[in-house]
């Protein structure tokens, strides 16, 4: 009896038959190559997507208009040169039974002049929230060319062999910009009131519509509510769907958020799962086109959720399937203990500002194609040492390929200093992540024994082919005066014993660690004062998250001291030195939490020289590493066997 009914019963919009309600939505990946050409790395992503049997892949934004590129990690579609490796992509989609809709986009004052070498181009001459770059107002006859670019961008899709288009229409790019009322000022008929600010996008769709075949779908992406003062909300946005489906849009896709709101645009751990199921709900009480919603909807149960509530008729599951693009076919077999999980970290998001996408629980990923062609090798006697996310990943993965593969931990709970970090507040799901690790472990493992410490000897004797060192980092305090001698707490200790601590904590570095923890004991109604020798809390962590985590110390009533340098500790007391203001002492603490150095674990690898023929040394054992770098690492490691 399959548990989730409506997720997987299929659906058409228009021409579209598609198997199951769930969608990969747009996102870019900045697999493309510097041109904007689709790679073989795309292809891969969007291929692995569609064999893990989501209903239809949308590749991500593409640009219209080499002038509305927002980087050069925008795939295109302005001219005709663009269309074959779309093309086969589309065909790579179809052999394994998927379906592939293109999105289209024009960054409008989101483009980058370093990528397009021009000046950014919106409705109303208003700076960008992120770039404070000022754009050139459109005139109507550059307005009508930018509509032409969308229509040929389409026929272009058709050409592509693809199943549908959808138009972007959200999160600040050019058409939201006329859309909303916070950036369009225009006083002529593409400005003023709701139907005159929609006029762009209502051409857009009605010159698709008058170039594509009969029913082929054309989706509308919108923000329902901009999550600002002036910009769109949902009532209004209820009048900008109906003009959209009066003018032919086959679907709509309800988003949120614009650039001034780009912190909740792509919700963390910290907001809650469906979000913006809500804003879905409203749209479709005023339609009668297919609704998709999105928003942090992480599994199955959420999904079917939405639908059994009739609040849309589709669910795109954006960052979950680039964590897990086999999440539909694990979930339709009941495989759920199978589905490795997303974390919400946003750092996929971070990192295609400046690269490829990636992602801390998927280390595969513009890789899946050219892992299915690896050849098997030999099956090898693998050691592991180490239970911390690089070492669970690394035997994970080497017993996936077909190797014999023991893990040693000296400690008596697997995950290493990650464990911690699942300890805080709204990281229930980093918690999740570490039991998907471990179980994964364990099923490709012949054996993990913890409270096993890992020495040259017991290493000689047990005779392993290959050891992956993942044996962590040596964490020091940062030299102060006054560190030694005066019972101090890392991190890790605090985490433990937060009793012990008493009711009146300092907490020594404001990073990611001195954050978390920091509000892990407010919520235990401890008094927290925070220290940061820099200009910024939580510097290290994704701008969504490190924007909220500050937001909860502070109104959780957090004493934050920036630009603060602690120069001295002593038993309950610190003394601070800001800069031009000299030196200060604080006193009154009942427990003191220094932040730790992790400096490299090399000593087990060089007492293994000339005793281990082949070795690997990954993680914080290598050099002080996220979640993200020690999974990678571990996994690069098992992948070299």
């Amino acid at each position: 009896m399959e548990s989730f009914p409506r997720l997987f019963s299929p659906f058409r919009i228009g021409s579209m038959e598609i198997k199951n309600r769930i969608v990969l939505p747009a996102m870019e990946t900045h697999l493309c190559d510097k041109d904007g050409f689709v790679t073989d790395e795309v292809i891969s992503y969007y291929r692995e997507r569609a064999k893990g049997g989501a209903g239809y892949v949308t590749v991500e934004n593409i640009s219209v208009d080499p002038e509305g590129r927002i980087n050069d990690g925008m795939m295109c579609i302005h001219d005709d040169k663009y269309v074959d490796g779309l093309k086969r992509l589309a065909d790579e989609v179809h052999k394994v039974g998927g379906k592939v809709v293109i999105q289209l986009n024009h960054a409008g004052k989101e483009a980058l002049k370093f990528c397009t070498g021009v000046a950014p181009v919106a409705p109303s001459p208003i700076p960008s929230p992120l770039t404070r770059t000022m754009p050139r107002e459109l005139s109507a006859a550059e307005i009508g060319e930018i509509i032409k670019r969308f229509a040929d961008g389409a026929e272009r899709v058709v050409r592509a062999g693809a199943d549908g288009v959808e138009i972007h229409m959200a999160h600040g790019y050019l058409v939201n910009q006329f859309f909303s009322p916070e950036t369009n000022k225009r006083l002529d008929d593409y400005g003023g009131n709701t139907d005159r600010r929609s006029r762009f996008a209502r051409e857009i769709v009605e010159a698709i519509r008058d170039g594509v075949p009969d029913g082929f779908p054309v989706i509308c992406r919108i923000s329902a509510d901009e999550y600002t003062d002036e910009g769109l909300k949902l009532e209004e946005s209820k009048v900008i769907a109906k003009i959209l489906e009066r003018a032919g849009a086959s679907a709509l896709h309800v988003s949120a958020c614009n650039s001034s709101s780009a912190v909740y645009n792509i919700p963390c751990y910290y907001l809650e799962e469906g979000c913006f199921v809500h804003l879905a709900a409203g749209i479709k009480s005023v339609v009668g086109v297919p609704i998709i919603t999105v928003g942090r909807i992480l599994g199955p149960e959420m999904a079917e959720k939405a639908l059994k509530e009739g609040k849309a008729d589709l669910v795109s599951m954006g960052r979950a399937l680039i964590a897990d693009p086999h999440l539909p076919v694990k979930a339709k077999d009941g495989r759920l203990d199978e589905i490795r999980p997303c974390i919400s970290c946003n750092r996929c998001i971070e990192s295609i500002i400046e690269r490829k996408l990636i992602c801390t629980v998927n280390p595969f990923i513009g890789k899946e194609w050219e892992i299915e062609k690896m050849p098997q090798t030999k099956p090898r006697r693998v050691l592991v040492v180490g239970g911390g996310p690089a070492g669970l990943s690394a035997a994970a993965t080497a017993g996936e390929r077909g190797h014999k593969v023991w893990l040693w931990e000296k400690g008596a709970d697997l995950g290493g200093r990650y464990r911690y970090a699942t300890m805080a507040p709204k990281k229930e799901n980093m918690g999740k992540f570490l039991d998907y690790l471990v179980r994964h472990a364990k099923k490709y493992t012949e054996d993990i024994q913890c409270n096993k410490e890992a020495t040259a000897a017991a290493i000689k004797k047990f005779a392993p082919d290959v050891v992956i060192l993942a044996c962590g980092a040596k964490d020091e305090f940062v030299n102060i005066p006054g560190t030694t001698g005066n019972n101090l707490f890392d991190v890790k200790d605090a985490f433990n014993r937060p009793d012990a601590l008493g009711e009146n904590v300092a907490i020594v570095g404001g990073g990611p660690e001195g954050c978390e923890l920091g509000d892990f004991l407010l919520t235990r109604g401890k008094k927290v004062t925070v220290i940061e020798m820099r200009r910024m809390l939580g510097i290290g962590l994704v701008a969504h998250p490190r924007f909220h985590v500050s937001e909860r110390l502070k109104k959780g009533g957090a004493n934050i001291l920036m630009s603060a340098k602690v120069v001295e500790v002593g038993p309950g007391f610190l003394v601070i030195n800001k800069r031009s203001e000299g030196n200060e002492r604080l006193d009154g603490f009942d427990g003191i939490v220094m932040a730790s150095l992790h400096k490299p674990n090399k000593d087990l690898a060089e007492a293994l020289d000339g005793i281990v023929k082949e070795q690997y040394v990954v993680g914080d054992a290598r050099e002080g590493r996220t979640a993200l770098e020690a999974v990678a690492e571990g996994a690069e490691a098992a992948l070299k066997l």
